[in-house]
């Protein structure tokens, strides 16, 4: 058996799941290590033309707009450049 705990994180994995009954689908133990998710943790999930395309922990979402935020700020914040010469 792999030891996946060592693997690094910017690594790519995938795994086969099946979806139950009712409609639960179960992380792997490799995938739930290498990415530390943990029981009770909130996912997004994100769909393109009605295809699942990726979970994404809620935690990361919220520093990923907590980031475009701050960029936004200060973009807004900067006074506007005008082309030289005019």
């Amino acid at each position: 058996m792999k030891d996946h705990t060592s693997q690094p994180h910017d690594k790519n994995s995938f795994d086969i799941v099946t979806i139950g009954e009712r409609g639960q689908v179960v992380i792997p133990a490799a995938i739930r290590e290498q990415t530390g998710l943990k029981a009770g943790a909130k996912l997004m999930i994100f769909t393109k033309h009605g295809e699942v395309i990726c979970l994404v922990p809620t935690s990361s979402m919220r520093r990923l707009v907590n980031i475009l935020t701050e960029q936004l700020a200060d973009i807004e914040t900067k006074p506007e450049s005008t082309p030289e010469g005019k």
